[in-house]
This record gives C-alpha cells, sequence and structure tokens, in this order.
C-alpha cells in the first residue's frame, strides 16, 4: 500500500474543508427565504362584508395576544386589487379555508376569490356578469360546491372555473353547506338536504330545518329550526332540543348562527347579546345564558365561531348602524368556562360617518 506523508495528508484536508466550505457558502447564498413566513400564521382572519357603494369587502388577520386588528390585509398584500365588483355594490359574505387557501364569496355580482392562507397573495378570481355567491365546500381534491341564490354549482377548486348545476336538488336559494364521510348537506330555502359525495344523488329531505351546519366531536351534524337545535347522527336520524331562547334571525346570505366546539360536544349559538351553549345531552345547560356580553351599546354583527386553536369563542360587533358602525369590536372568551380573554376596540368615534372606518365584519375563519 501506498504511505501517504504528513505534508500529503494536510494537503488533504486543507482540500476537503474548503470544498465543503464552498458547497456551504453556496447552499447559504442560494438559499430561497420567504420574507413573509409567518407573518399570518399565528391568529385569525376576520371578514368583513365592506359598506355598500362605498368600500369593499375586507380580510383582516387578528394575532393572538395583540390589542389591534391588521386592518385590510388584503389590500395590503394585493395594491389595487379589490374584494367587491367595480361599483363596490357587491358585498363579501362568506370564506372558507381549505387545502392552504382561503376562498372568498361575494354576493349580488361580486367575484369568487382565492387566496393563500399565510400570505394572503391573490392566486385565482372567478367574475361572473350575474352571479349571487354563498359558500363553498371541498368534495375532494380540486372538486368542489359552490352555492348561490340558484342552486348548487360544481367548482374547480384550482382554477374557480364553475361548472354544472346539480340537479339532483332544488334550483332554490341556498346558504351553508357541509361535508361529513360521503354526505353533503345543504341548505335550501325549503329545508335542509343530504347528497352523496360520489354522484350528488339525493339521499334524504329535511323540510322543516332553515339553520346549519356545525359537527361536534361525537360525529354528529347539527342543525336548526329556529326554536329547536336538530342533531343528524351518522345513521341520517334525527334528535332535537327545544330551546328557551330561539336562535338570531338568519338570512340565507349571511354565515350561519351555530358553531360548534372541537373539544366537547357542545353547539354554542346567539341571540341579541347573549351566547348559549348547549352541551349535547345536557338540557340544564341551555337554562341560562353561556355569556352575556356587558358592552354597551352593542350588537352580535353576522355570526359568533368557534376557535378550535384556542378553544375561543370569537365574538365580532358594532355599536350600531350609521355613524355608530364604525365603532367596531372584537370580542374573545373562552368556551369552556366563558370568560372574557381579550376586547379589541378599533374603528371611529361612533359620532362621525367616516366610511373608510364601517367593515362590517361578520364572520372568523382559523387555520
Amino acid at each position: 500500500m501506498k504511505q501517504l506523508n504528513f505534508k500529503q495528508l494536510l494537503i488533504g484536508a486543507f482540500v476537503l474543508t474548503t470544498g465543503l466550505y464552498s458547497c456551504k457558502k453556496d447552499n447559504v447564498e442560494n438559499l430561497q427565504i420567504d420574507p413573509v413566513a409567518g407573518k399570518y400564521d399565528n391568529g385569525f382572519f376576520v371578514i368583513g362584508e365592506g359598506s355598500y357603494a362605498q368600500n369593499s369587502g375586507a380580510v383582516s388577520f387578528y394575532r393572538y395576544g395583540d390589542d389591534t386588528l391588521n386592518i385590510r390585509a388584503y389590500e395590503k398584500e394585493n395594491p389595487g386589487k379589490i374584494l367587491s365588483n367595480a361599483a363596490k355594490t357587491s358585498t363579501l359574505q362568506f370564506a372558507s379555508i381549505i387545502n392552504g387557501s382561503i376562498y372568498l364569496m361575494s354576493k349580488v355580482n361580486g367575484p369568487i376569490v382565492k387566496i393563500n392562507e399565510y400570505t394572503l397573495k391573490e392566486e385565482a378570481r372567478y367574475v361572473q356578469e350575474a352571479s349571487n355567491w354563498r359558500s363553498i365546500i371541498q368534495v375532494d381534491g380540486n372538486r368542489g360546491l359552490v352555492s348561490a341564490n340558484d342552486g348548487v354549482y360544481q367548482i374547480d377548486l384550482n382554477t374557480l372555473a364553475v361548472q354544472n348545476k346539480l340537479t339532483s336538488v332544488g334550483a332554490l336559494n341556498t346558504s351553508e353547506m357541509w361535508k361529513r364521510d360521503n354526505y353533503i348537506y345543504l341548505l335550501q330555502s325549503n329545508g335542509a338536504k343530504i347528497v352523496s359525495a360520489n354522484n350528488y344523488s339525493l339521499i334524504k329531505s329535511f323540510s322543516n330545518i332553515n339553520r346549519g351546519f356545525a359537527q361536534t366531536p361525537n360525529g354528529k351534524v347539527w342543525t336548526s329550526t329556529g326554536s329547536r337545535l336538530i342533531a343528524i347522527d351518522k345513521n341520517l336520524d334525527t334528535t332535537g332540543v327545544a330551546l328557551k331562547v330561539p336562535i338570531g334571525i338568519f338570512l340565507f346570505d349571511e354565515p350561519t348562527r351555530i358553531t360548534a366546539s372541537t373539544k366537547e360536544n357542545a353547539i354554542f349559538y346567539h341571540s341579541g347579546k347573549t351566547i348559549y351553549k348547549y352541551v349535547d345531552g345536557d338540557v340544564s345547560s341551555l337554562a341560562q345564558p353561556f355569556i352575556t356580553i356587558t358592552e354597551n351599546p352593542f350588537m352580535v354583527y353576522g355570526a359568533i365561531r368557534y376557535d378550535k386553536n384556542k378553544d375561543y369563542i370569537v365574538v365580532n360587533g358594532i355599536q350600531g348602524y350609521g355613524a355608530a358602525s364604525t365603532v367596531n369590536y372584537l370580542l374573545i372568551y373562552n368556551a369552556s368556562t366563558g370568560t372574557l380573554v381579550k376586547k379589541v376596540k378599533y374603528g371611529g368615534d361612533g359620532v362621525t360617518t367616516d366610511f373608510t372606518k364601517i367593515f362590517f365584519n361578520d364572520l372568523a375563519i382559523f387555520h
């Protein structure tokens, strides 16, 4: 075997070290760093309708623990773009997070817009001359459904191309949708429908249901008649419980007013300034409000929502209409105890009608 002397070993070590350093240096120089990583991850999004013909809908961001909101974060990330039609006569009503993207739905001739969940950069937009969108769900992969005032359409979640209308259910005003296992639940103006996720064939109808949907950990999908909560189990059988205080008025172009915990088998709903919590099987849990909002004047705007990341109930509200709608609130409560965790007050003075401070925030959505 050829023997290596000490000098040769030193030279070899130098070459090896230099090569490793060079590779390391090249890797560092070629590393692609996302400058916005984490910018919109540790918190949730607040969706606002906008003010008719004055300003467009808004996507704002609340970072956990902050005392304010990042207002109109979408517009900051997409200069020159708005979440409405050009006349700002469409309003942003619904949003859902699917596969790393936020899908934003506008009514009255507004667009469907898809943005990145973590950067808020716009990824796709679908504009139709006459439209009235309600909500959107994923069926599987890029196959989705979008509801509208005239029925339910198939949609490609990648391109946002709206396709055929479902013929298995009526061409009726359709609001919220939900998917559990191989079933898709649809809320229409003449009741709730369940269709197959495979071929969209009609499986079951419920004529008296006009609010929904939410799902508890035990697999039940919850709906309501207004005066009763209705649970649909995995066999599609129903049980109900009478509500001492009915769920507030719900219109089909608004997010539904019930939400469910992922920690316990509990449903939340609001009526006026009170929030009720029904623990499945415990009628006594409805005897009194779980939360009573003490701000005055105050009105809940839109729908309360459960935050599965923190076990919170998130409430958006305003002082009232007109100039009072410039005074905005974000209230966050512990969903297990009902205690107030955070109050954020933002916007205007409640006296001056400043449309830049009017958002009509009506929905929170979560990673």
